[in-house]
Formats: structure tokens, C-alpha cells, sequence
């Protein structure tokens, strides 16, 4: 169960067939479609900034390029509009189905981090790994840009982050160690990646391999328990 009140996106097949979507470049037409689910993320609030937007749709689009597929899909959908801070979808609710004070089982980030209600962290232990991986990951600049940006990673990564405390030791520093490690591998290799990917890996390594954990700085000694 890991996450209340989910936005179901509408999507209907005549999208397909529509003049107005398949004339959209295609890089354009795979951006439009995840505005609506970055929409159901920020509450209809997509933050105008093309450095934030390639980040939070993990889009290798450059940042020019995106500003370009912006402009088409307003010059094609008149209600995607736009005001001094964000942009938005005219007649939202109508484009997404809300569902209060439910949960409803799915094969989302959150499922890594089962039991981790259970786990107790801190604030200020918490707070030194949030930054670590903020840090790593390069976010800064778009934190300041767009500060909801911070919330929002507290929100996806907190589970996370009690996880990897409680699988090393509970100890913040060898968390932050892992962080580091972890993301100096992935980001030499132009990967993608969250707190999540670091479980998993941790996980592989465990369970199949000791090369994994030696590439993430790690052997057996340096953990307790299995993820």
C-alpha cells in the first residue's frame, strides 16, 4: 500500500486519432502526457521552469528542447495555460479521478519501503541524509528555483531513507556513505537513480553478489541485515 489519495489519469484512445496530438512532434507528444501525470503529482501546478521539469520527468530532452515542445503543445491545446509561476490544465477535474482517504495496492516506490512506518529516525538524522542525497543527486539549484521541490523529495524518499537506516546499523554517516557511493557509481554511468535504486541494488548484492556491493563501497561486514 503506498500511497493515499492516487490521481487515476484519463487517457482516452481517441487521443490517438486526435489532429491535434499526432501533429505534436514526438517528443512533444511523450512530454504532453507526462504533464498530466507531473499535473497529478503538484496538484495541477507544473512549476515553470525547464530545469526543474527535465528533472522531475527524467526527460533527456535538453532544456531548449523541452522549452520548444512547451510552446507546441500550447499552440495546440489551448487549455494547458500558463500563469506567472506555473502551468496548469484548464478543467482539471475532469482529466483525473481523485480518490479520498483510500489506499490502493500497486507496484509504486512505496512498496520498498514496507514495514518502515515501524522504523524510528530522528529529524536531524533524517534531515543529514536528505541532504546528502540531495546534494549527490545535483538538486540544489533546482531546490531553489522551486522549493516544493524539497517536500516533495522528503515525501517520495522518506521510507527510503528509514529503510537504509535500519538495513546499515542505524548509523546516518554509513547511510550517507552508501549515498555517496552509490551515486558517484550511477551518475559516472549517466544512470538514473533514487534511495529506492539503492535498496535494490543492496538487495542484489545480498542476495547474488559481492561485486555489486564492492562497486557501492561495501562488504558483507559493513551490513546487519537484509533488505
Amino acid at each position: 500500500m503506498a500511497y493515499k489519495n492516487i490521481h487515476w489519469i484519463k487517457l482516452e484512445k481517441r487521443l490517438l486519432n486526435d489532429y491535434r496530438f499526432y501533429t505534436l512532434s514526438e517528443p512533444a507528444q511523450l512530454i504532453y502526457l507526462k504533464f498530466f501525470m507531473l499535473a497529478a503529482e503538484t496538484n495541477n501546478k507544473i512549476p515553470k521552469n525547464n530545469g526543474v521539469i527535465k528533472a522531475t520527468l527524467r526527460s533527456q530532452q535538453s532544456e531548449e528542447r523541452i522549452d520548444e515542445c512547451i510552446k507546441e503543445i500550447k499552440s495546440h491545446y489551448p487549455k494547458f495555460k500558463e500563469n506567472k509561476g506555473f502551468y496548469y490544465f484548464g478543467e482539471w477535474g475532469n482529466r483525473c479521478n481523485w480518490i479520498a482517504g483510500k489506499e490502493l495496492p500497486g507496484n509504486s516506490q512505496g512498496t520498498a519501503g514496507d514495514g518502515a512506518d515501524k522504523i524510528r529516525i530522528d529529524k536531524n538524522r533524517l534531515d543529514k541524509i536528505i541532504k546528502e542525497y540531495i546534494k549527490i543527486r545535483r538538486l540544489d539549484a533546482q531546490i531553489k528555483e522551486f522549493p516544493a521541490m524539497e517536500g516533495e523529495i522528503y515525501r517520495t524518499q522518506g521510507k527510503a531513507v528509514k529503510r537504509l537506516y535500519s538495513v546499515l546499523k542505524e548509523d546516518a554517516d554509513l547511510v550517507c556513505r552508501a549515498i555517496y557511493k552509490a551515486g558517484e557509481y550511477f551518475n559516472q554511468r549517466g544512470l538514473d537513480w533514487n534511495l529506492y535504486t539503492i535498496l535494490k541494488h543492496l538487495d542484489k548484492g545480498l542476495d547474488n553478489s559481492k561485486e555489486m556491493l564492492n562497486r557501492l563501497g561495501f562488504t558483507y561486514a559493513d551490513l546487519c541485515k537484509k533488505v
